[in-house]
């Protein structure tokens, strides 16, 4: 890389100069053009600070409607993906005739055989009852870790803006920002975070009913957005957010929420 420059501060630079090139639209524009990743996480891409998946890249590309396949080579080359490697060679297999066998030798080999079906035969059996007995006894100390979806997980990562706490005045709006990222082996698709309090009690502070999550592979980041406004009067503002599909139905029952605190003052 150039003048020390790290693989994610190039790509950055390089996406920044193409969405110029597109006339600068708005992430929230690309977001929507793309319908399938938030402008939060399109913005990060061109912050230099972690080297974007490809998926966040090839969005981005598409809504600054750029030649996806070369920039896949560019992410790719960027990225330092190793070529796929060689098929190894296949000796030649050389068949030749069986040796003679001694007849004692041939007199012993049934009783090898038969011992080792018999080794084998206990082997079976054994596994055999340990798949009837051990759930059995293991079934009370199993760990419902509540997540819907076989493979699936999450992990709270950081509050992006607005951390614990922060003093806000009354009717002041901020924009809540928070970094998950996607630990299990299920793609999140058509996935939003939800306020757990709906609906929410007179008085309190003001967000929309839920936000859509852009589409997460296993292993990516993502940064998930919501506008709050501050309570009409004074004091301390909690509310908790959920993972949960279009119908409002968690993937995760008995995780935590990830929540936003503040203080609203006068």
């Amino acid at each position: 890389m150039g003048d020390g420059q790290s693989a994610a501060e190039v790509l950055s630079a390089e996406l920044a100069t193409l969405r110029a090139r597109a006339g600068n639209p708005s992430f929230r524009k690309m977001a929507g053009q793309s319908g399938q990743i938030s402008h939060t996480t399109l913005h990060e891409a061109v912050r230099g600070t972690r080297f974007p998946s490809w998926d966040t890249t090839r969005e981005f590309v598409r809504a600054c409607d750029a030649d996806e396949q070369e920039w896949r080579r560019r992410w790719e080359e960027l990225k330092g993906v190793p070529p796929e490697p060689e098929p190894a060679a296949v000796e030649p297999v050389v068949i030749t005739s069986e040796p003679a066998v001694p007849a004692l030798e041939k007199r012993r080999r049934p009783r090898r055989k038969y011992a080792l079906a018999a080794v084998a035969f206990v082997v079976v059996l054994l596994a055999a009852v340990a798949a009837f007995v051990v759930p059995k006894l293991n079934r009370a100390s199993l760990v419902d870790v509540g997540a819907r979806v076989p493979g699936d997980n999450s992990k709270f990562l950081a509050d992006v803006t607005v951390p614990d706490g922060t003093v806000i005045h009354v009717g002041e709006t901020v924009q809540k920002v928070w970094e998950l990222q996607n630990t299990g082996s299920a793609i999140w698709h058509q996935r939003y975070l939800q306020r757990m309090d709906l609906p929410p009690s007179p008085g309190s502070c003001r967000t929309p009913d839920r936000v859509l999550i852009g589409d997460t592979p296993p292993g990516d980041h993502v940064m998930v957005s919501v506008p709050l406004t501050a309570s009409a009067a004074p004091g301390k503002c909690w509310i908790g957010w959920k993972m949960v599909d279009a119908n409002g139905a968690e993937f995760f029952s008995t995780r935590r929420p990830v929540y936003v605190l503040v203080t609203v003052v006068s």
